[in-house]
């Protein structure tokens, strides 16, 4: 999930009054009704998962006042995010000539697994969204097997308009609680080597993988030389609650990483980080990563070499003020 994503909020802006004229049409080859006169900007359309003899006008007057509770897209012919509420935020975005670009600033940096982690065996994802980590570690990391976790069913029917790669041998989708998932599976032999969390509803971080529990039972399913990656939006203070508590679980190091303007805050822990020759090596592995995957970690770099001088600061959650 982005937030407070302005370059991008000007989309979604949409009438405080009936003063439109909602028009409804049915999408040609997939069961989305496309909602028009709802926005502002008269080329970007709103479609939902509704049959085609739904009422317009009342999904688009629920939609303005935040009652309709399934996920739905905006699109504007250049871009496609997935939405829970025509508020601003959005919880994944596409570009539609460029399905498997990372167009958020958060995704790109939650990659940066790769400078731990540069040849992982088995990444397992909670939250598929509109897939973008899927579809970028489909991709560009061919022998790695990649298993998503999406509680919500409705996400998951909008896979195709995401261009998600059907499931196969090296990468599959599953229907259930992500912390539910990572539990089930702390208590069996199976481990995997990243796990990149980004689960949120329609009120902000899931609950399920805010608690101490998840973040124990996340520690117990890396590999020794695993890595563990959340992207945190919300607010600071939100944000250095979490921080203790994964500090707490996973110990030092972890590294948060504030994602520009936006309100995020990539969250690096696992025990891949406590190999110092590991830390040591980031600032060579990002330069390969850049050159190689076009993924740039300005600041990343820089905060492993200070933890390698002068170990963890002094106050949790210093880092993201």
């Amino acid at each position: 999930m982005s937030t407070r994503n302005s370059k991008r909020m000007t989309r979604l802006n949409v009438y405080s009054s009936q003063q439109a004229d909602p028009k409804s049409t049915r999408d040609n080859n997939e069961n989305l009704l496309t909602l028009g006169g709802l926005t502002v900007e008269q080329d970007t359309l709103v479609r939902v998962l509704e049959p085609a003899g739904a009422a317009s006008a009342v999904l688009c007057q629920r939609l303005r006042a935040g009652t309709y509770d399934k996920p739905f897209l905006v699109d504007d012919g250049k871009y496609r995010a997935l939405c829970f509420a025509i508020d601003g935020s959005i919880q994944s975005e596409m570009r539609v000539d460029e399905p498997e670009t990372l167009v958020n600033a958060y995704t790109r940096k939650m990659m940066a697994f790769l400078l731990f982690c540069p040849r992982p065996r088995h990444v397992l994802l909670l939250g598929l969204g509109g897939g973008s980590l899927v579809k970028f570690c489909h991709r560009n990391l061919p022998t790695t097997r990649l298993t998503a976790v999406e509680i919500d069913a409705n996400v998951i029917a909008l896979r195709s308009h995401f261009h998600i790669p059907p499931d196969g041998s090296d990468l599959r989708v599953i229907h259930a609680d992500g912390a539910r998932h990572v539990a089930d599976m702390a208590g069996t032999e199976e481990r995997i080597d990243v796990l990149l969390v980004d689960a949120y509803d329609r009120k902000g971080i899931a609950q399920s993988v805010a608690e101490p529990e998840f973040f124990e039972n996340a520690r117990r399913v890396l590999s020794d030389d695993g890595v563990f990656v959340m992207n945190l939006a919300a607010y600071e203070s939100d944000c250095a609650t979490h921080l203790r508590v994964i500090r707490a679980v996973f110990g030092e190091p972890v590294i948060p990483v504030p994602v520009g303007w936006g309100g995020n805050t990539v969250v690096f822990a696992g025990p891949a980080l406590r190999d110092r020759r590991c830390l040591a090596a980031a600032p060579k592995r990002a330069r390969r990563v850049q050159e190689k995957l076009d993924l740039s970690f300005p600041k990343l770099p820089g905060l492993l070499s200070e933890y390698l001088q002068h170990g963890p600061p002094a106050e949790a959650g210093s880092e993201i003020g």
